[in-house]
């Protein structure tokens, strides 16, 4: 219920004006409203009111027979049926409060969520994307494969230097500084060692004479690589002891994972969508059936990438958030929608976060369509595709939709209903998120980018 200070009321009306569901009007001068006190809800034969996100109450009029018994036990008098339609049911959507020009009404104010921390931090291995040629030596030397490449050209060179590494000759190397890598047929010994340490075929041979074949890309922009986060929401989505925490690091053990031990009815029998892998944010985590460790990765901690990077990009960090999301941020629910862990929710306009709840998984900043919330990992959700549309049996009119709706996709056909241009929408969810009714659905289909 939207407060209303009596000493500030002049019953100007205009609050009964604004108010879409007829659920305020002056008497003695001073304005009464609707106090969802949801009476006319537990009464309704029908079961066509329901209680709404924001405390109000909606009337759906798919349901509604115009029985008459909300309107009877209505205390404070204020139900009427107009037009066919059950109206004077506030739905706390707020139009009220602009339209008084006293003041006289207000939203209540919401309670804050008591929390320990001020802000949230994750200690994992993290890349800096600057420093990272994306050479793929890291990867290589990953020993749970938890570092993935977007896009590396099979057989061509990523200057990984594992060849240098091993060539007993010196014989490798690029002939100018940064230019590409190629080898000294008067060193070169033809041992094969580097034919058969590269990891991506770069290195062949023809005739006893080894050369290097090299990318048609620059392998510095177009490529990005994704890794764990170590985050833990694989750990916390599993149902047994097969993924848990030492110390500050992941442990998988094969004994207690019910995938790996053939146990259908308690975990998913398809890999593809175990509980863990599915909880992944960075969607790295895979079941490797035939591997003698199935599940890979998750990040360990053993620093492995950081001692073998040779350009400084990979190393041990304490990231840290403390709420901040910028100023573009359209409130369009999305990220409460997919946080694994609850932490996030939108009031008083703004989205808020619990730094109790939250482990810095990223999901919310990887789905942001926007790119309000800050992240470290390349991987971006792009919505790709959707439907969106507005149930009039359902809709108030408020018009909070309109206001929410960034792209100017909503409007009024030729009937006074809200209409959205599927053309002009991008499935964001602005809109559904501020309807007080339950009026808009939305579908989306998500694509992910690095």
């Amino acid at each position: 219920m939207f407060l209303s200070n009596p000493g500030k009321c002049k019953g100007s009306g205009d609050c009964v004006d604004a108010c879409p569901t007829d659920a305020i009007r002056v008497e003695d001068g001073k304005a009464k409203s609707c106090i969802t006190c949801g009476k006319c809800e537990r009464v309704c034969p029908n079961r066509a009111i329901f209680k709404n996100k924001f405390g109000g109450y909606v009337v759906d009029r798919t349901k509604c027979n115009l029985c008459g018994m909300c309107q009877k036990v209505c205390p404070v008098d204020m139900i009427r049926v107009k037009d066919g339609k059950i109206m004077g049911l506030c739905s706390n959507c707020g139009v009220c409060v602009p339209a008084c020009q006293e003041g006289a009404r207000m939203a209540p104010p919401s309670k804050p969520v008591p929390m320990e921390k001020e802000q949230v931090n994750r200690f994992s291995v993290t890349t800096d994307h600057e420093n990272c040629i994306e050479c793929g030596r890291c990867a290589y030397f990953c020993p749970t494969n938890s570092i993935k490449f977007s896009y590396i050209e099979p057989g061509a060179c990523t200057k990984c230097d594992l060849c240098r590494d091993v060539c007993p000759r010196d014989a490798i190397g690029p002939i100018e500084e940064g230019g590409q890598y190629q080898i000294d047929t008067a060193k070169c010994a033809v041992c094969y060692k580097c034919l058969i340490e590269c990891p991506n075929d770069a290195i062949v041979a023809e005739h006893g004479v080894l050369e290097i074949q090299h990318p048609e890309y620059d392998v510095e922009n177009d490529t990005k690589m994704i890794s764990c986060l170590n985050c833990k929401v694989c750990v916390d989505a599993c149902p047994t002891d097969g993924l848990k925490i030492e110390g500050k690091s992941i442990r998988f053990d094969p004994d207690y994972c019910l995938l790996c031990n053939g146990d259908d009815d308690a975990c998913a029998a398809d890999f593809d969508h175990a509980p863990c892998v599915s909880a992944c944010p960075q969607g790295i985590l895979e079941f490797v059936p035939d591997s003698k460790i199935t599940l890979e990765g998750y990040c360990v901690s053993c620093g492995g990438c950081i001692a073998q990077c040779k350009y400084d990009a990979r190393k041990f960090a304490n990231t840290v958030w403390n709420g901040e999301i910028k100023p573009q941020c359209i409130k369009c629910g999305i990220c409460v929608e997919v946080c694994p862990k609850g932490a996030l929710s939108i009031a008083d306009g703004e989205v808020k976060v619990n730094f109790d709840e939250c482990v810095l998984c990223e999901k919310c900043a990887i789905h942001c369509p926007v790119n309000a919330i800050p992240k470290t990992s390349p991987l971006k959700m792009k919505i790709t595709n959707g439907y969106s549309m507005i149930n009039n049996n359902l809709c108030v009119g408020c018009g909070k939709c309109v206001d929410a709706c960034v792209f100017k996709a909503i409007s009024s056909d030729e009937d006074g209903n809200l209409v959205i241009d599927n053309n002009r929408c991008i499935y964001c969810g602005a809109c559904r998120t501020a309807c007080p009714a339950r009026a808009i659905k939305i579908q989306r289909d998500f694509e992910a980018t690095i």
